[in-house]
C-alpha cells in the first residue's frame, strides 16, 4: 500500500511543480530517457520473462514508442505551456485576458499488463511534461516488469516527483479512494467503471483507455492476399492481448475460405517452425486464468453449432495459443459479446455494406476500426456510418502509430485522449484570467439601479 507520507509529500511538492520552467521541465523528461536507456535491458528480459515477448517486437511495440513520445514532447513543450492571449474582449475593451495552462496536481497512473512498459510510461512523460507528480500501480499480472518499472523510477526519480506502489487489485481499490487531482486508467471497460465511479467521490477527473470489439471491414474489391497479412499481424501481435487488435473480421459473401487459406499460410510461415508455434518468438497469454478463458471460448463456439475454421496448434504448458479462426457464431457467445483479448477471429459475411455497418453499429463503440478498400465512396459509406475511438485504412494500428495524433476512445472505449498534445491537456487546466484597467472597468455600467438602462442591455446584446 502507498505509503501516505509520500503521497503527502508529492502534494507538497506539486505546488512548486506546478511553477517550474520549460528548462526544469526538459531537464526532468532529459532524466527520464536516459534512465530509460539505462534500465531497457532488464525491462526487455523482465518482458520476455512475464509475457515471452521478443527483444524485436519489445523494441518496436514498446520503447520504440515511449522514445518518439519523448522526442515529440521535448521538441513542442515551449509552445504547449505558454500562455496565450485571446485578444481583447467588445465587453471588456480595455482589459486583458490570458489563459494559462496549469497542471492539476498529484496524478495516479493505474497501467495494464499487456504493454505493461510503453503503457506506464507515455502517460507519465505527459504527466511529468506538464507539470504533475506521479504515483503509478503498475499491474500484478506482470509482476517482473513491475518490479523492473519500480527499480526503474526509483533510480530516476525522487519520491516527490514519482513513486511506484506495487499489489493486486486490493491496493488499486485502495488507491483510487484518495483525493487525486487526476486519474489515467488503461485496462477494460469492467474496471474502468470501478475507478470512475471511484472518482467520482472525490471529483477526480479522469482519462479512461479501455478496449472493446474493434473491427475489420474488407471492401468487395479489396485484394484478401493483402488484408490477409495485415490483419493476421494486427491480431496476432502480443497474442492478440491488445486493446485495438482486430476483433473480427466482416468481408463479402462467399469469400471466407479464400481469406482464411491466406491467413493459414502467413500464419504458418511467420509464427510456427514445422506447424509448431515458434517458442521463442510468440508471446504468450499473460496468465493460466487468460489462457483457460480463451480455451473455453473455442469450446463455447463448438457447442453451439460454431464452426473451426482453421486452428493451429496449442502449447498450454507454456501458455502459447494457436490463431483460431471460427464462422457461424451465435450470438450467444463469448466471442460474438465479449471484447477477446486473444488470437481468436470470428469472420462474418456481408451482402451489403448496409449490413455491414448495421452490424458494427449494433455493439458498443470499438476503440479502432480497421477498413480494406480502394473505393473512396466505400471507405466514406463505413466510417461516416460507424463511430469508432481511431481509424486505419488499409492497414492496422497506424493511427497509434503517429505520436502527433490523438488516442483515445469513446463511450465504452474510453474517455479522453492520451499521445503527443492531448496526452499533455488531459493533465492540465486551462485557466482563464482577466485583468482589469485600473482606469476604466466597463462592468460599472451593469451595476444597479437598473432604471433607464434597457438601452444599454440592447447594445450589449448586439457588440458581446
Amino acid at each position: 500500500m502507498l505509503n501516505m507520507e509520500t503521497f503527502e509529500l508529492q502534494k507538497k511538492h506539486a505546488l512548486l511543480y506546478k511553477n517550474s520552467s520549460l528548462s526544469e521541465r526538459l531537464e526532468v523528461l532529459n532524466r527520464f530517457e536516459k534512465g530509460l536507456h539505462k534500465h531497457e535491458a532488464a525491462l526487455t528480459q523482465a518482458l520476455k520473462i512475464d509475457l515471452n515477448k521478443h527483444a524485436f517486437e519489445s523494441s518496436i511495440m514498446e520503447f520504440s514508442l515511449i522514445f518518439a513520445e519523448l522526442k515529440a514532447v521535448r521538441k513542442e513543450l515551449h509552445e504547449w505551456m505558454a500562455i496565450s492571449y485571446p485578444g481583447m474582449s467588445l465587453a471588456n475593451p480595455f482589459a486583458r485576458n490570458k489563459i494559462q495552462v496549469e497542471s492539476k496536481g498529484v496524478c495516479l497512473i493505474l497501467s495494464p499488463w499487456n504493454y505493461p512498459v510503453q503503457l506506464t510510461l507515455t502517460p507519465l512523460i505527459s504527466c511529468l511534461a506538464a507539470g504533475n507528480t506521479a504515483i503509478i500501480k503498475p499491474s500484478e499480472y506482470t509482476l517482473t516488469v513491475s518490479e523492473a518499472l519500480k527499480a526503474f523510477i526509483e533510480d530516476t526519480f525522487l519520491p516527490k516527483e514519482v513513486s511506484v506502489v506495487l499489489g493486486d487489485g486490493a491496493v488499486a481499490a485502495q488507491l483510487i479512494e484518495l483525493p487525486f487531482n487526476h486519474i489515467f486508467f488503461t485496462g477494460s471497460p469492467a474496471v474502468g467503471k470501478l475507478v470512475m465511479a471511484a472518482a467520482a467521490k472525490n471529483l477526480t477527473s479522469i482519462t479512461l483507455e479501455l478496449g472493446g470489439k474493434s473491427p475489420v471491414v474488407i471492401g468487395k474489391d479489396y485484394d484478401l492476399k493483402d488484408a490477409a497479412k495485415k490483419i493476421l499481424w494486427g491480431k496476432y501481435t502480443n497474442a492478440g492481448q491488445t486493446c485495438i487488435a482486430t476483433d473480427y473480421v466482416l468481408l463479402p459473401k462467399g469469400k471466407t475460405t479464400e481469406f482464411v487459406e491466406h491467413l493459414q499460410k502467413y500464419y504458418l510461415s511467420n509464427y510456427t517452425i514445422d506447424g509448431e508455434l515458434n517458442s521463442d518468438e510468440v508471446v504468450c497469454i499473460v496468465s493460466e486464468k487468460h489462457y483457460a478463458r480463451l480455451t473455453s471460448m473455442v469450446e463455447e463456439v463448438r457447442n453451439t453449432g460454431g464452426t473451426i475454421l482453421f486452428e493451429g496448434t496449442h502449447k498450454p504448458t507454456e501458455r502459447l495459443f494457436g490463431l483460431t479462426v471460427v464462422g457461424n457464431v451465435s450470438s450467444e457467445t463469448q466471442v460474438f459479446k465479449e471484447e477477446i483479448f486473444g488470437p481468436i477471429l470470428p469472420i462474418f459475411e456481408y451482402e451489403s455494406m448496409e449490413e455491414a455497418v448495421d452490424f458494427i453499429r449494433s455493439k458498443d463503440k470499438p476503440l479502432a476500426l480497421y477498413v480494406f478498400s480502394h473505393n473512396r465512396n466505400e471507405r466514406k459509406f463505413i466510417t461516416r456510418n460507424t463511430w469508432a475511438g481511431g481509424v486505419t485504412i488499409n492497414d492496422v494500428f497506424l493511427h497509434l502509430s503517429d505520436v502527433r495524433m490523438p488516442f483515445g476512445g469513446s463511450n465504452f472505449s474510453g474517455m479522453g485522449y492520451s499521445h503527443g498534445y492531448h496526452g499533455f491537456l488531459e493533465f492540465c487546466h486551462l485557466k482563464s484570467e482577466v485583468h482589469v484597467s485600473r482606469f476604466f472597468n466597463s462592468t460599472s455600467l451593469v451595476h444597479p439601479p437598473y432604471a433607464r438602462k434597457e438601452w444599454l442591455a440592447k447594445l450589449l446584446r448586439r457588440i458581446i
